[in-house]
C-alpha cells in the first residue's frame, strides 16, 4: 500500500496499452529535438551514484543518458540500494518520471534535496514497475533519491531504464560554433567539437557528416582529448579519479560502442585556389574520417597519423562539416583473470585482452599503479589541424650528426627529409634548407606523380653542412642543450608548396656492450643514466605543452637525464619538445607489454604501419636515445625482425634492443621497498629498466583523493589507488617496524617520507658507487592519484622521494656506500674536480660530534673515488652523518642519514624535542614568477628532521601547486643554517591570500605571510 504522498502523484498505470500511450508522451515530450524553451529534462546528463552496479556496465549515470535501451541495475546481494541524481544546482522541477526495469523495486521512498534539506514526495511497499510520474509542482530540487528496500525478483537487483526530471532552466546544449580556417589560424585543437554515441544516433553517415545536422543535443567536446573526459568535463559523470568513482562509470557504455565526432568549418576566402590538407596525429582505436559527406579514408591503430587532401571536397562560400566515426576496441571486455574492483588483499592483475588490439593505449587496460580506465582512453586525443600550400608537401625532416674526430671540433650534418607529390603530374621544384637562419643550401628535385621521394643533403654535396666549433646539445648534468632551427621550402614556380621548421641538436650518441651491459655515450662522453618510467602521461590522456614542460622540468630539476616511455603509451609531439629542452633522454619502447600482461597483438601489419610512422616522427629528436622492442619480454620474431629492420631503414643511428629487462638491459624491480644494504648490494652496475617505489603522498594528497571516512584505518579504498597486496603491506610492516606503529592517517604519511628519504635516496646513490649503466625508477611520473610509483603525485605534490632522488642523483656527489662502509664521491660531469675537501661527521640528537674525519680529495670526470672509511658503531639511540665536499669555500655537495640505532631501527626519532627553525625571506619577481630565498636557521639544541616549506592559500588551507624547489625536506643540525629558493607562476598566486608554511618531523610548524607583487 501507498505510504505517503505529499504531493499529486499519477499513479502507477497498470494497462499496458496505456502505459506504452504515456510513455510515447513523455518521451517526445522530452526527446524531441523542439520545444525545449520551456520544459527541458535538467536530470539529463547530470552526475549520478549508485549504491552498487550488477557489473562494471549497467551503471547508474544511464538512467539519465536519453536512452531507454541502457539501464541501471543493481547488485542483488543486497536488496537495499539507492540512486541519487545531482542536478549540479537548486532547479524548478515540474515533474518526475522512473521508469521501471524489469526488476522492479516493490518497497522503496523517493525524496528530493535542497539545501542539505531532504523531503520524501513518495513512498511504497507495493511498487509494481512500468512508469511512475510525480508531479513536483515546481519544487526547488538539486538532489533526487531513490532508496530501495525490496524488489520483485529474488535473483536480481532492482534496475532502473531511464529518469526525468521536467523542469525550467537555462538550456545546457548550445548550437556549435563553427571554425573560422584562415592562412594565420589552421589549428582544430578546440571545444567546438561534439561528440556522442552511435548508439545515441539514427541517422545515416550521409546526414551526419554533412552541414544541416542538428547535433545541438550531442556532448561538447575538447581536441585533443578522449571521450571519457568530454563527458566528464560536461559534468555528466562524477570525477572519474576521486575515491572509487570509476566504478560508477559503465565500461561497455563508454568502451563497447563507437562514438561520432562533428564539427563544422568555414574557411577563408583567401584559401581559394589553394590545396588544403586536414591532419591528425591520433585516434584511438581505428576511425573513419569524412568531410561534407565524402569519406576521406580509414586510421587503423591508436598511433598512426593521417593526412588527407580535402581541396577539391570543401566549400568556401558556406561552412563545412568533419566527422569522424571513432570505433572501439575490438578486444575492451575484460578477461577471465582481470581484478574489476580492486580491494584489500587483491591480487596483481596487469594488463587485459586489449593486447590483441596493438597499438592502442594498452595501459588503460588497468595495472597495479592504474585502474581499468572505462572508454580506455578511446577518441582524438592528439592534435588536428589544417595545412595550406601546394602538391608537394614535405614529410617529417631530421638532421642528423656525425662528428669527425674525437676532440668534437668538426661535427658533419646530414639533412633527411620525404617529399610527396599528390597529384597525377610530374613536378620540378627546389627544395631550400636554411640552418639558424645563416647557412643556405638549394637543390633542385624531381617527385613523380603521387611519389614520396626521399631527398638527403649532406656533406658530399654541400661543404657547409661540415660544421666547425659546433655547438652541441648535451643530455642533463652534460653541458647546455643548444637547440637549432632548420626550415625547409618547397618552390615550384616561384611559389612555395610548402615549409617546415623543426628543432634539432648537434650531438651524436654511441652505444658500447662493456661486460654485457648497454652503455650509452653522448659526444665521447659516457652518461650515467638516471631516470623514470612514465606509465601514461595522465590517466585520461589530459596533458598539453604546458603540463609537459612542467613535469619534464621536474625531472630535469631532480638531476635526471632519461625518461623510459613504457610500453610507448606516452606519443605527444609536445613531450619530446620538452625532453630535447630540457635534456632528458628518451628510452623508448614499442607498444608490446611483458607476455604475461595480455596476449600478442593479432595484426603484424596494423602494428608496423604505427611503428614505421613513430620511427619518422620521433628520429628528429635529439632526447631520443634507443628504441626497445618489448617490455620484459622477447618479441615474436616476426614482429623482432620487423621492428629491427624499420629502425635500421627509417633510423639508422640509434640502437635497437628486443628485451627491456635481459640481454644488455636488466629489470624486473624490485618493486617493493628495500633497505638501502640490500640496494648497495644487489643493484647499481647494469642499465636496470625497473626498480620500484612505493613513495606513499603527504595526508593533504591522500584527503583529496578518497573520502575522509576511507582515510583511516588502511581500507579497501587504499587498495582502489593501488595499496596493493604484498608489496604495499610490506611497505607498512616495515615502516612500523622501523619508524613505529602509525595511529592516524597523518602520522602514517609522515612516517612514509621518513622512509620515502631513506629508500630512495639508496638506490641512486649505489648508481653512483658502481658506476654501472643507468637506474630507472618504477615510476616517476604519477598518471592518477596513487599510493605508489611516484616521486610527486597526481596533484604535483612531492613525496620525500623526490629530494631524496634529486639528493641522490646530483652530478656531484658525497655520499656513505653503506655496503663498503666508505665515504665516496661521484663526479657525473666533463670536468675534474682537484683539491676538494671531503667531510664526515657523525651527531647525536643535541649536535654533539661523535666522530668527524676529513681529507683532501681529486676526482676524474665521470669516476667515484672512495676517499675513506666510515667509523661508526650503532648507539643505544638514531645518530646523524653530515657531508660536506667543499672547494674554495664553496659547497659543491652536501648529505644528510639517521643511522639506525643498535636495535637495528628509529624507534627513537619519535622521542626527538621539537625543534625552533627561523625563517627569513627575501622575495622578488621575474617576469611572471614570484621567487623567494627562505634562509632556514635552527635556533634549537636539537637536530631538525626533513623540513618543508608550502605555500598555502590561507581561506582554503590548500597548498598552492606546482611551486619549483631547489631543495626541500631538509635536515638541520643545531644552529645549522639552509637556504631554499622557490618559484612559482604567478597565476597560481592570483587573487588569493598566500602565506608559508614551514612543517617537519620534529619542527615547530610556522606560518608567515608573503607578498605577491
Amino acid at each position: 500500500m501507498i505510504k505517503n504522498i505529499k504531493h499529486k502523484m499519477i499513479k502507477n498505470i497498470k494497462h499496458k496499452w496505456l502505459i506504452k500511450m504515456c510513455l510515447c508522451i513523455v518521451v517526445t515530450l522530452i526527446f524531441s529535438r523542439q520545444g525545449y524553451s520551456q520544459e527541458n529534462n535538467i536530470a539529463q546528463y547530470r552526475i549520478v551514484t549508485h549504491s552498487s552496479s550488477i557489473d562494471a556496465n549497467q551503471t547508474g549515470h544511464l538512467v539519465v543518458d536519453g536512452n531507454s535501451k541502457t539501464y541501471w541495475e543493481a547488485h542483488y546481494k543486497d536488496k537495499n540500494q539507492f540512486l541519487l541524481i545531482d542536478l549540479n544546482s537548486k532547479q524548478k522541477a515540474n515533474t518526475l518520471t522512473i521508469e521501471w526495469g524489469v526488476n522492479f523495486a516493490t518497497e522503496y521512498t523517493i525524496s528530493i534535496i535542497s539545501d542539505h534539506k531532504s523531503e520524501e514526495v513518495f513512498s511504497t511497499d507495493n511498487g509494481i514497475g512500468g512508469n511512475q510520474v510525480l508531479d513536483l509542482q515546481g519544487k526547488e530540487v538539486q538532489f533526487v533519491r531513490i532508496d530501495i528496500s525490496d524488489v520483485n525478483d529474488t535473483v536480481r537487483g532492482c534496475s532502473i531504464n531511464e529518469v526525468v526530471v521536467l523542469g525550467q532552466n537555462n538550456n545546457r546544449f548550445k548550437p556549435s560554433e563553427v571554425n573560422q580556417i584562415s592562412a594565420n589560424n589552421l589549428s582544430l585543437n578546440n571545444s567546438k567539437w561534439r561528440v556522442q554515441s552511435t548508439a545515441m544516433v539514427n541517422e545515416s553517415v550521409a546526414e551526419i557528416s554533412n552541414t544541416g545536422y542538428n547535433d545541438t543535443k550531442w556532448i561538447p567536446a575538447k581536441v585533443p582529448g578522449t571521450i571519457l573526459g568530454d563527458y566528464y568535463n560536461f559534468g555528466a559523470l562524477p570525477d572519474p579519479l576521486y575515491g572509487d568513482n570509476m566504478h560508477q562509470i559503465s565500461d561497455e557504455f563508454f568502451s563497447g560502442n563507437d562514438f561520432w565526432y562533428r564539427t563544422e568549418v568555414q574557411f577563408s576566402s583567401e584559401l581559394a585556389n589553394k590545396k588544403i590538407y586536414l591532419n591528425f596525429s591520433g585516434i584511438n582505436y581505428k576511425s573513419d574520417i569524412y568531410i561534407n559527406g565524402k569519406q576521406l579514408g580509414r586510421i587503423e591503430g591508436g598511433f598512426l597519423r593521417g593526412e588527407y587532401e580535402v581541396s577539391d571536397f570543401v566549400n568556401l562560400d558556406k561552412p563545412n562539416t568533419i566527422a569522424v566515426l571513432v570505433h572501439h576496441n575490438d578486444n575492451w571486455v575484460s578477461g577471465t583473470f582481470k581484478i574489476l574492483k580492486k580491494k584489500l588483499g587483491s591480487r596483481i592483475s596487469n594488463g587485459d585482452m586489449l593486447g590483441l588490439d596493438g597499438p592502442t593505449s594498452l595501459a588503460s587496460a588497468g595495472w597495479n599503479w592504474l585502474p581499468i580506465i572505462k572508454g580506455r582512453n578511446n577518441g582524438i586525443w592528439n592534435n588536428v589541424n589544417f595545412r595550406v600550400g601546394g602538391s608537394i608537401s614535405i614529410k617529417d625532416p631530421w638532421v642528423s650528426t656525425k662528428f669527425q674526430s674525437k676532440d668534437l671540433k668538426k661535427a658533419d650534418l646530414t639533412i633527411s627529409t620525404e617529399l610527396k607529390n599528390s597529384s597525377s603530374k610530374a613536378i620540378n621544384g627546389k627544395l631550400i634548407a636554411r640552418l639558424n637562419g645563416k647557412i643556405r643550401l638549394e637543390v633542385a628535385v624531381t617527385v613523380a606523380a603521387n611519389e614520396t621521394k626521399t631527398v638527403i643533403l649532406d656533406k658530399s654535396k654541400f661543404s657547409k653542412l661540415s660544421i666547425k666549433k659546433p655547438k652541441l646539445w648535451w643530455p642533463n648534468g652534460y653541458g647546455e642543450q643548444i637547440l637549432q632551427d632548420l626550415d625547409l621550402e618547397f618552390i615550384v614556380d616561384g611559389k612555395i608548396s610548402d615549409k617546415k621548421n623543426i628543432k634539432y641538436g648537434i650531438r651524436e650518441l654511441e652505444y658500447k656492450i662493456q661486460e654485457g651491459v648497454l652503455f650509452i655515450y653522448c659526444n665521447n662522453t659516457r652518461i650515467l643514466l638516471k631516470g623514470g618510467n612514465w606509465g601514461l602521461p595522465e590517466a585520461m590522456m589530459r596533458m598539453d605543452y604546458a603540463g609537459y614542460d612542467l613535469r619534464v622540468k621536474l625531472h630535469k630539476d631532480a638531476n635526471f637525464n632519461m625518461i623510459r616511455n613504457w610500453i610507448g603509451m606516452t606519443n605527444h609531439e609536445e613531450f619530446y619538445q620538452a625532453c630535447d629542452k630540457y635534456g632528458v633522454l628518451i628510452f623508448d619502447d614499442f607498444w608490446l607489454a611483458n607476455p604475461k600482461n595480455g596476449p600478442n597483438p593479432n595484426n603484424l601489419d596494423l602494428f608496423m604501419e604505427n611503428a614505421k610512422d613513430k620511427i619518422k616522427w620521433v628520429r628528429k629528436h635529439p632526447s631520443l636515445a634507443f628504441y626497445c622492442g618489448r617490455n620484459e619480454g622477447i618479441p615474436l620474431l616476426e614482429y623482432d625482425q620487423a621492428m629491427k629492420k624499420q629502425t635500421e631503414l627509417l633510423d639508422g643511428t640509434r640502437h635497437y634492443v628486443q628485451n627491456s629487462a635481459a640481454g644488455t638491459l636488466s629489470g624486473y624491480g624490485p618493486y617493493e621497498v628495500k633497505t638501502p644494504e640490500w640496494y648497495f648490494k644487489r643493484r647499481g652496475a647494469t642499465l636496470h629498466s625497473e626498480i620500484g617505489i612505493i613513495a606513499i603522498p603527504e595526508i593533504e594528497s591522500l584527503r583529496k583523493m578518497m573520502p575522509k571516512k576511507d582515510l583511516w584505518p588502511i581500507s579497501d579504498m587504499w587498495s582502489v589507488h593501488n595499496y596493493q597486496d604484498s608489496r604495499s603491506h610490506k611497505y607498512t610492516d616495515d615502516l612500523e617496524e622501523r619508524y613505529g606503529k602509525a595511529t592516524s592517517a597523518v602520522d602514517y604519511s609522515n612516517k612514509a617520507q621518513l622512509l620515502n628519504y631513506e629508500t630512495g635516496k639508496a638506490m641512486f646513490e649505489t648508481l653512483q658507487s658502481k658506476q654501472g649503466s643507468g637506474m630507472i625508477l618504477w615510476m616517476s611520473q604519477s598518471a592518477w592519484p596513487s599510493l605508489i610509483c611516484q616521486l610527486y603525485d597526481h596533484y604535483l605534490e612531492y613525496t620525500a622521494s623526490y629530494f631524496a632522488v634529486k639528493k641522490g642523483s646530483s652530478n656531484i656527489h658525497a655520499f656513505w656506500d653503506i655496503d663498503r662502509n666508505e665515504i665516496r664521491v661521484a663526479n657525473n660531469t666533463r670536468e675534474d674536480i682537484k683539491k676538494a675537501t671531503i667531510k664526515a661527521t657523525i651527531f647525536d640528537a643535541q649536535g654533539n660530534v661523535v666522530w668527524s674525519q676529513e681529507k683532501p680529495i681529486s676526482i676524474t670526470s665521470t669516476s667515484v673515488k672512495t676517499s675513506f672509511p666510515l667509523v661508526h658503531t650503532p648507539a643505544d639511540k638514531v645518530l646523524y652523518l653530515k657531508l660536506e665536499l667543499t672547494r674554495k669555500g664553496k659547497v659543491l655537495s652536501d648529505n644528510f642519514y639517521w643511522l639506525e640505532n643498535k636495535n637495528k631501527n628509529c624507534l627513537d626519532l619519535n622521542d626527538l624535542p621539537k625543534a625552533d627553525i627561523k625563517l627569513n625571506i627575501v622575495e622578488s619577481s621575474e617576469n611572471n614568477f614570484y621567487t623567494a630565498k627562505i634562509k632556514l636557521t635552527n635556533t634549537s639544541g636539537n637536530i631538525s628532521l626533513l623540513n618543508k616549506i608550502k605555500l598555502k592559500d590561507k581561506v582554503t588551507g590548500e597548498s598552492i601547486l606546482p611551486v619549483h624547489f631547489d631543495d626541500d625536506y631538509v635536515s638541520l643540525l643545531p644552529n645549522e643554517v639552509k637556504t631554499i629558493n622557490i618559484k612559482v607562476d604567478k597565476k597560481y598566486l592570483k587573487n588569493k591570500n598566500v602565506e608559508m608554511h614551514l612543517e617537519g618531523w620534529n619542527t615547530k610548524g610556522l606560518k608567515l605571510d608573503i607578498n605577491k607583487k
